[in-house]
């Protein structure tokens, strides 16, 4: 089979893997670029011209069609499996209770998750009112999480979605940098379920 297209990007990178583990899941062909430098090749004239915003990863379609967000990304490689997608959703409630859980993860999560881990890795300035709210949201954040697990394997029905690609490639640097061993017992259910999915 034919790659569908190719993702741009590091490969070692929680926002490439989305779209990877959607791929993987579904049997699809997507190719990828290993000798991708962040901070070097999003800079060239020809990577901007193409994606002027420089973001990463991108992904180029064997159509020519492009786009950028990882989890943009990951949705679409989702739907080139066609209408019956199992990871898309089977009823218009599941599909909305997905993008619920896509939008929580990259407009909530993701943002007090940076906020908070962002100065520990030198990512961004460790200015202490800023990253003390954004601990706050964040544990908030994780409770929410935790509190819907109680009784879920999923985020959404009873099979893996695009939800849960999307959500535990979000959670990588929080298990990997960032919880001790007292946060993992605390939020069992979160931790439970984030080696399921790894």
């Amino acid at each position: 089979m034919a790659p569908i297209g190719t993702l741009i990007g590091p490969v070692a990178s929680p926002r490439n893997y989305k779209a990877r583990i959607v791929a993987g899941l579904l049997g699809l062909d997507l190719s990828t670029t290993p000798e991708f430098q962040m901070g070097v090749d999003n800079k060239t004239p020809k990577y901007l011209a193409k994606f002027p915003a420089g973001k990463v990863p991108v992904f180029e379609g064997a159509d020519g069609f492009s786009l950028t967000d990882s989890s943009a990304i990951a949705y679409y490689v989702a739907s080139k499996a066609g209408s019956d997608s199992p990871l898309l959703g089977q009823t218009p409630e599941e599909t909305a209770e997905i993008l619920q859980f896509i939008f929580f993860a990259e407009a909530d999560f993701t943002p007090a998750a940076l906020g908070t881990i962002g100065p520990l890795l030198k990512f961004s300035p460790f200015i202490r009112p800023a990253h003390q709210q954004a601990e706050e949201q964040f544990f908030r954040f994780l409770g929410v999480l935790n509190t819907l697990l109680i009784d879920r394997t999923f985020l959404v029905g009873e099979r893996i979605t695009i939800a849960d690609a999307v959500v535990v490639c979000d959670l990588i640097k929080t298990f990997t940098y960032y919880l001790e061993e007292a946060d993992r017992k605390k939020y069992r259910n979160l931790t439970r379920y984030f080696k399921t999915m790894v």
